[in-house]
């Protein structure tokens, strides 16, 4: 249920800010790798996201990050994230170095086999930077470090491709 309301948001933004003229859109997949405070475990998990720039300086962007699960003294905990962050820029010629801060709406169950599984929800703030490498005039490498501050800190690294879809 949650995965469909993610993909219904992208694809209304994509939909409703695709007609802004002089501005550029994008769409984003990626693998990142998460570790979290409490736990020395690290787990590859995807992210998605789609973002608007009205300038070249200025965007927006809402993503959906999977942190995979981890083991903490016998409880799994499985986690994700949904974003809203507003992005600051600089365009190097080819490569391009950004700062993110936004808020993030956890979602962490957790579990193991002596208890059933516990929820908590929550939201709080988020921020990192990356680094883009045009590879083509639409297509975009990207590697960036996120810092996420729910309860006990998560640390995200990862890369993946962006397309400039207008």
């Amino acid at each position: 249920m949650r995965r469909s309301f993610v993909f219904g948001v992208f694809l209304s933004l994509v939909l409703v800010l695709g007609g802004t003229a002089h501005a550029s859109g994008y769409i984003g997949v990626g693998a990142y790798t998460a570790s979290a405070d409490v736990s020395s475990d690290s787990t590859l998990a995807p992210a998605l996201m789609v973002g608007w720039r009205p300038i070249e300086l200025l965007g927006v962007e809402l993503g959906y990050y999977d942190f995979g699960n981890f083991k903490e003294s016998g409880v799994r905990i499985d986690g994700s994230a949904l974003t809203l962050a507003g992005l600051l820029s600089l365009e190097l010629g080819p490569v391009g170095v950004y700062g993110k801060l936004g808020l993030a709406n956890y979602d962490f169950d957790y579990g193991s086999g002596l208890i059933n599984d516990l929820f908590d929800d929550r939201t709080s703030a988020f921020g990192g930077v990356g680094a883009t490498l045009d590879i083509m005039d639409r297509l975009y490498f990207y590697a960036e470090y996120l810092r996420f501050g729910a309860g006990a800190g998560l640390d995200v690294l990862g890369a993946g491709v962006r397309f400039t879809i207008w």
